[in-house]
């Protein structure tokens, strides 16, 4: 699927660096370090939908014990980034947060959609 974005970013609550590596090599169809280091690591990946490679970027810890997950690539199997923020609650059974609509470049997200076992509910956040 062509996602319409031209990236997702989601935020996942309380995982570690090796629980984000193994979601991701579940959800790709190839996954390769690119560089690794206690706050950030960088994969090269490949979705079986595209075989067009891109980069993965993981942040560990970067807000309220979130870590981001920014995918570089508008081929994704997910159509939002709400939709990878479903998927990826589904995975981890952590709070997962995303922007709530749309982000174009220089826009100040407001709105975060917070997904957990409460269900989803946009909240302000940062």
């Amino acid at each position: 699927m062509t996602s319409p974005q031209t990236d997702i970013e989601i935020y996942i609550k309380s995982v570690s660096p090796e629980a984000i590596k193994a979601w991701l090599e579940s959800c790709t169809s190839s996954l390769a370090v690119k560089s690794s280091s206690p706050k950030r690591q960088a994969y090269w990946a490949t979705f079986a939908s595209s075989e067009k490679e891109f980069e993965i970027i993981a942040l560990n810890k970067v807000e309220s014990n979130f870590s981001s997950v920014w995918f570089n690539t508008n081929t994704t199997p997910w159509a939002d980034d709400r939709a990878c923020a479903l998927g990826a609650f589904e995975h981890f059974q952590s709070s997962v947060r995303c922007v709530a609509s749309g982000w174009q470049e220089g826009d100040a997200p407001d709105q975060w959609l917070n997904i957990d076992t409460q269900g989803e509910t946009t909240i302000d956040w940062l």
